[in-house]
């Protein structure tokens, strides 16, 4: 990234030049843009014109009188240095290039780019693209794109929903689709190939801008993964990625179960959801997930729900959606079960999901509903009030405004659940929203929204933890601190034990009979491992000897433990522990989010279905912490079935050192605990691997 160069520069220049101006196709689309909304100076550069749409057209950017800050360029790739050398001629250091023909197309096109790059930055300049679709402002009415000029006829709306989009075509459709479904948007950010400009420039303009309540983006790839986390992390609007790249792990990273585990997507996701990120999985989940975050700035995180509904079969639907994504039904109080009782018939008690049938049958819809509602919003155990409701059966629509300003008035968060006939939705979705009610049409998606809106307003509440300066780790004398390539298990163990990390009593051992003698001293039942150069997987290899519990029994499998490793091989004896269940913990230094630890269960089940987070290395026990009950199974660490609850204090502190070792040995690029065995609760290191740089 060139440091140099405001942001604001792009979004509020006082005058655009177009480098590419034409009377048709993309040429002429961004003069017409320009020309529709910008109030600034906009200058056309094509040598083949005199005008353009009124406007004086200029042979080169050079010749411009005007104050000009910004331009957009619509050439083709190869004529693009030139462009670049003669903005800064005129000191134009602003320039979004949405021509295509760059990295995206092969090697000679990364050349091309790798040019434009130099050029841009001897000029302390700043790209944006190139292939991209630039900008649009919807407040202010500043599309510098080449979008189609037909898109402002598609019902654009401005509001407070900002995007960052990496894909050109997607920024466009993502407009026409969030118009179509009546949400407003502030800013659209198209950001292509990333030469310079990328989402965190874009991220920090945004978390700034008083126009926009939510970032929301579709992103394929994050090359500056680590400072896009400290920026969320410290972000105080919310933040909605939808993910569509995966990351491969090489032949290096399936040397340990860490980095393994870290496949596809999932440390981008696990990271992300631990900074505050709101992950989507699908364009119009995230649309939605991003509009009901910007409709319900404050909400209760435990996000309590009461359910109102004139239909049984629907209260219970949306019960099992709020279940689904860890939305609790409310438990309604003893008073609000009186009152609200007050408008049913005595045969019928009151529960959540209220079902009003028998009081609108009772009393009519409006008592019905007035009665219910007055007695959920003031019940102190509700924080969220969803209302089904069937459009078109009756004339009258909801007060909605009148409704929001009691929800508000309580603290309480509404939202509705509509179904019914087309004609009306329209019409009630509009009101609604207009009164900053959110609408959905399916109560999977209402359970998501609360679940997203429950999980940001709980990491708002949560101190985030901070970097600390990287420094030299203080090895044992013997150990091969700087020495590249896979560690053998003893190795990897005696660098955790140095710094305090539990590990389980073992010895090397140079013949058989001082491995009796050592079982001796450990206590039978005792395992025996073959440690060969380079080897990290030591059970498939046949290296692993379990439950030797007699002399004769050690004998034999030192004799095939030393046959099996050769002379550049060691043996090591450990003692046999048993545990309640087995984790497993690490420590990797990704490409795009730097040092990461990772944390889950470990055995069987993190080979069949990996329960596995992460989180940036280093951390704070505080985050240690979360990221211990940040895992899906994570009832099996709080005694279940009568098992142990683990020591979190313990787990915590062992994150923390882990965290800490890899971070301030920058040749270290994986750690790997596995298994960590739990026993009575505290975890001990019976398995580890260290990789340094160089393997």
């Amino acid at each position: 990234m060139n440091p140099n160069g405001s942001m604001d520069t792009f979004f509020n220049p006082r005058g655009v030049a177009v480098v590419g101006a034409s009377t048709k196709n993309l040429g002429h689309h961004v003069v017409l843009n320009l020309v529709n909304g910008f109030q600034g100076g906009i200058y056309p550069i094509n040598s083949n014109y005199n005008e353009i749409e009124g406007l004086t057209c200029y042979a080169a950017v050079t010749e411009i009188d005007g104050p000009v800050d910004l331009a957009i360029v619509i050439v083709p790739a190869g004529a693009v240095p030139g462009v670049l050398e003669a903005c800064a001629a005129k000191g134009i250091l602003h320039v979004i290039i949405e021509s295509a023909g760059f990295s995206e197309t092969g090697p000679e096109g990364i050349a091309l780019q790798a040019r434009c790059d130099t050029i841009a930055r001897a000029a302390g300049m700043r790209l944006w693209g190139p292939n991209c679709m630039g900008l649009v402002d919807l407040p202010n009415q500043r599309f510098f794109t080449f979008m189609h000029p037909a898109i402002r006829r598609e019902g654009l709306l401005p509001g407070r929903i900002s995007l960052i989009v990496q894909s050109g075509m997607m920024s466009a459709i993502f407009l026409a689709e969030l118009g179509r479904r009546g949400i407003g948007v502030a800013k659209a950010c198209s950001i292509g190939n990333r030469t310079d400009v990328d989402e965190c420039d874009i991220l920090e303009y945004l978390l700034q801008d008083e126009q926009t309540d939510v970032v929301a983006l579709y992103l394929e790839s994050m090359p500056r993964g680590r400072r896009f986390a400290r920026m969320a992390r410290q972000a105080a609007k919310p933040i909605v990625l939808l993910n569509g790249g995966q990351s491969r792990a090489g032949a290096t990273a399936a040397m340990s179960h860490t980095y393994s585990l870290a496949g596809n997507a999932r440390l981008l996701n696990s990271v992300l959801v631990q900074a505050g990120v709101t992950m989507a999985e699908g364009i119009f989940q995230m649309m939605d997930m991003a509009h009901t975050l910007s409709m319900i700035p404050h909400m209760n995180p435990a996000g309590r729900t009461a359910i109102l509904t004139l239909s049984g079969g629907a209260g219970i639907l949306m019960c099992d959606a709020l279940e689904i994504n860890g939305i609790p039904i409310a438990d309604l109080s003893e008073e609000t079960r009186r009152k609200v009782g007050e408008i049913f018939p005595p045969w019928m008690p009151v529960a959540n999901p209220i079902d009003l049938f028998p009081a609108v049958a009772r009393n009519g819809r409006r008592v019905a509903f007035q009665g219910a509602f007055s007695g959920a919003l003031a019940d102190p155990g509700v924080d969220a009030l969803v209302i089904h409701f069937v459009a078109g059966l009756e004339a009258d629509m909801p007060d909605f405004q009148d409704l929001q300003a009691r929800a508000r008035k309580d603290g309480k968060v509404l939202m509705f659940w509509l179904m019914g006939r087309r004609e009306g939705s329209r019409t009630f979705r509009d009101k609604a929203r207009a009164a900053g009610i959110p609408v959905h049409d399916d109560a999977l998606r209402i359970g998501q929204c609360l679940r997203a809106v429950a999980r940001y307003q709980a990491h708002r509440q949560s101190a985030p933890g901070a970097d600390t300066p990287p420094a030299q780790i203080t090895a044992a004398p013997s150990l091969p601190i700087h020495q590249p390539g896979i560690w053998d298990e003893y190795d990897s163990k005696m660098l955790l034990a140095t710094h305090h990390i539990p590990v389980v009593t073992e010895f090397l051992t140079d013949s058989s009979a001082e491995a009796a003698i050592l079982a001796r001293r450990i206590g039978y039942p005792v395992v025996l491992k073959g440690l060969a150069p380079g080897e990290a997987h030591k059970s498939e290899r046949g290296l692993v000897r379990l439950n030797i519990g007699a002399p004769h029994d050690l004998d034999r499998a030192y004799t095939e433990l030393r046959d099996k490793v050769g002379d550049r091989g060691r043996v090591l004896i450990q003692q046999q522990v048993t545990g309640d269940y087995e984790l497993i913990a690490g420590f990797l230094r990704d490409p795009q989010f730097g040092p990461c630890v990772m944390f889950g269960l470990g055995g069987i089940l993190a080979e069949l279905e990996p329960d596995v987070v992460f989180e940036l290395a280093p951390l704070d026990n505080q985050a240690a912490v979360q990221l211990i009950r940040a895992i899906r199974n994570r009832r099996l660490l709080t005694g279940f079935r009568g098992k142990p609850p683990l020591d979190e204090v313990a787990m915590a502190d062992l994150l923390v050192r882990l965290g800490d070792i890899g971070t301030r040995c920058p040749s270290i690029s994986q750690i790997d605990i596995n298994p960590l065995l739990i026993t009575k609760g505290t975890p001990v290191a019976v398995d580890a691997t260290v990789i340094m740089e160089g393997a």
